[in-house]
């Protein structure tokens, strides 16, 4: 593998079956600041593509205004398509960047990216647009990609894509459910949009894996009255929900409540061979919990609690998968609710599973405050807040 401005730029070369080299992707990035940052990256970028540049992703931290950017990477590249992404944070190799710029660029021969970009949630909209789109591209080897400003519903638009798409391709993205600037921009191509970006993925295959990390506490209990609509638990073992905190929680409880620690305590529901979290975010007066995730009447859960060294322990086993499916472009979808319980332990998370994978398998990745993703087994697409989702582009 060859390296060009090795401090912080780095591209993947892939095999094709008569054995020549193809650069499929190249990923770099500037800790610079303004336009600086933008000019960095691009130049990069185009030592490894000097003649075209096909398919660019730029990720970026909220210091850098997003019409900037477009204008240096359209002067620069002249990229064939371009999309941005704002990010609280950013992950480029074994790092966590607090500020800075980063972009992957798709120059895979056999690979095509088609953009829809969306301005409503509403299911039947989201049907609409996604099955017209697929129309005019051909289905071999496909996966789809999006990703949520703040003020569009995860539950509208994945009802949507689920009714478009059924479980016939592989699904990954994420999106947000706060605002951490003035707005959550994006670019596509020509535009600067706050919208639901989504990308079809033509000659590329797509490998998912969840990391978790939560060990459930105690027995478990039993899911009896929801509000499924509203996304709320209104009765645990036929009590208000938040009894169930009180009984495991004890003497810490009253400080679990000031302090709004849910995040730290998730509720974990058995799907096939994982554990799958629901993320509660509020507690209504009535005791009654709002919570992210899909959730049923009768359903057992656990309450969880992330264990670091368990997970240690166990990453590397599970880091097998990924490695098994051979060399390609890692992308990563953190997550804001995990930084939040790990604290400096989340940059120790990204080196090791970077010192796992191996400097074949190049990694570049973005913070939300949700993923989702089309789970191997079931094909059924599942949510999630706490978890690091790691998808494998090849």
């Amino acid at each position: 593998m060859q390296k060009y401005l090795a401090s912080r730029l780095i591209f993947i070369t892939l095999y094709d079956n008569v054995g020549a080299v193809e650069e499929a992707f190249a990923i770099a990035l500037s800790e610079k600041d303004g336009e600086d940052a933008s000019k960095e990256v691009s130049l990069k970028i185009k030592s490894v593509f000097p003649k075209f540049t096909k398919h660019l992703f730029i990720f970026f931290t909220p210091h850098y205004p997003p019409q900037k950017i477009l204008q240096t990477i359209n002067f620069t590249l002249k990229p064939q398509t371009l999309v941005g992404i704002q990010s609280p944070l950013v992950m480029f190799e074994d790092r966590i960047v607090e500020k800075g710029i980063a972009a992957l660029c798709v120059n895979k021969e056999g690979v095509s990216i088609k953009e829809i970009l969306m301005k409503n949630d509403d299911p039947q909209r989201v049907e609409s647009a996604i099955k017209n789109s697929f129309k005019y591209t051909p289905r071999e080897n496909q996966f789809f990609f999006s990703l949520l400003s703040h003020q569009f519903s995860h539950e509208q638009y994945l009802r949507g894509l689920t009714m478009a798409i059924g479980k016939s391709l592989a699904i990954a993205g994420g999106g947000y459910m706060k605002r951490y600037d003035e707005k959550n921009y994006q670019i596509v191509n020509n535009a600067v949009e706050e919208g639901i970006i989504n990308e079809i993925f033509t000659g590329a295959r797509l490998h998912c894996l969840s990391l978790n990390g939560f060990i459930p506490l105690g027995k478990p209990f039993t899911i009896t009255k929801m509000a499924t609509k509203r996304n709320m638990i209104m009765e645990i073992n036929g009590r208000p929900a938040i009894n169930m905190y009180a009984k495991y929680l004890g003497e810490k409880f009253d400080t679990f409540l000031k302090n709004y620690l849910f995040a730290l305590y998730p509720f974990g529901v058995k799907q096939g061979k994982r554990m799958r979290l629901i993320n509660i975010l509020e507690c209504l007066n009535d005791g009654s919990l709002v919570c992210v995730g899909d959730v049923k009447e009768n359903m057992q859960a656990h309450i969880m609690m992330f264990h670091y060294p368990s997970f240690m322990e166990s990453l590397a086993y599970q880091l097998e998968t990924l490695k098994r499916n051979g060399e390609g472009l890692i992308f990563m979808i953190n997550s804001m609710v995990r930084k939040r319980i790990l604290k400096d332990l989340a940059q120790e998370e990204i080196k090791v599973i970077k010192r796992i994978l191996g400097e074949r398998r190049k990694m570049i990745g973005i913070y939300c405050d949700y993923s989702f993703f089309s789970d191997k087994e079931t094909r059924e697409t599942d949510l999630e807040v706490g978890n690091l989702l790691l998808t494998q582009w090849q």
